[in-house]
């Protein structure tokens, strides 16, 4: 009888979970604090290696990862070309660092996020209220600026609430989402 390197799913979420959230936590807010042009790829690239080393769930999640990364570069474009967000009032690209937290962010999606797969209406209202918490925070601590104080927060929340659930669901239908499947032979 062989027994599989990794525990099952359920011996192993909460604490690689818990990791998971913190490490996540510090390189958002390590990639926000920097706000480098330099240094934010550094850290978002050690924080993707840790990730890796410590839970990483090989190629398909480094997929995942890319495309979420992806996905959130043009986002961005498109909210500071919408006017969304500005840096210190006025229209310009998003910043090289802000694109740094699209895959610390994507490495939450199988992990701390995991169990939010099969319960969209959660991952709405998480998606709803952190995500607007999260911009709110990060205005709040760079040069970028909402472009209407009331308006910006409303649309981060409104658009977090459709595109949490969303990055959920493909990190589920791409088959990586799925439960561990190793298990005693």
């Amino acid at each position: 009888m062989a027994f599989s390197a990794r525990l099952p799913l359920h011996a192993t979420a909460m604490p690689s979970a818990l990791i998971n959230a913190v490490l996540f936590n510090i390189g958002w807010l390590a990639v926000v604090y920097t706000q480098s042009a330099l240094w934010a790829p550094v850290l978002a690239a050690a924080h993707l290696a840790l990730h890796f080393r410590l839970m990483g769930e090989g190629f398909a999640e480094a997929r995942l990862i890319l495309g979420v990364t992806v996905f959130g570069i043009a986002l961005d474009h498109l909210l500071f070309a919408l006017g969304v967000f500005t840096i210190h009032g006025v229209y310009a690209p998003p910043p090289v660092w802000l694109s740094c937290l699209w895959p610390v962010l994507g490495t939450t999606l199988l992990h701390s996020f995991r169990r939010l797969q099969l319960h969209p209406l959660l991952a709405t209202i998480f998606g709803a209220a952190g995500g607007a918490a999260s911009y709110i925070a990060g205005t709040s601590l760079t040069a970028v600026q909402f472009g209407s104080a009331v308006w910006g927060p409303l649309t981060m929340g409104a658009l977090w609430a459709l595109l949490f659930p969303a990055l959920l669901a493909v990190a589920r239908l791409a088959g990586t989402g799925r439960e561990d499947t190793h298990h005693v032979a």
